[in-house]
């Protein structure tokens, strides 16, 4: 099974997906206009639970202090964060594994929380 990510113009406005041979995808793709991102897909499942009363939607600015205080920065948003999780579990994960930014490949050295959205 595979997705297929469609742009037109620079913008995403379609994500399908596909059960098909090779041939069968790439006749398709072939048939599409703009940018086909293929995407596989690894697994499927996974346990259902309820949906919570609230989300507990938060926001965080991630990035590194440069050279003269500017700033390399970019933010994140996780729609639901597991109730049991704090700020330290997210920066514990996101410091030194995350970019500090979009445009470079050095490492977040912080991870603020924006605003919480309860």
């Amino acid at each position: 099974m595979a997705l297929l990510r469609q742009y037109v113009n620079g913008n995403w406005v379609n994500t399908i997906s596909v059960q098909a041979s090779a041939d069968d995808l790439n006749a398709l793709k072939a048939l599409m206009v703009g940018k086909i991102e293929e995407w596989d897909s690894k697994a499927s499942g996974g346990t259902a639970t309820s949906m919570p009363d609230a989300l507990n939607k938060v926001r965080y600015r991630i990035g590194k202090k440069g050279i003269g205080g500017v700033r390399h920065s970019c933010a994140i948003t996780i729609h639901h964060l597991n109730p049991s999780k704090s700020d330290d579990d997210v920066a514990s994960l996101v410091i030194g594994a995350f970019n500090a930014d979009w445009f470079t490949d050095e490492a977040a050295e912080y991870c603020e929380n924006i605003y919480n959205d309860n």
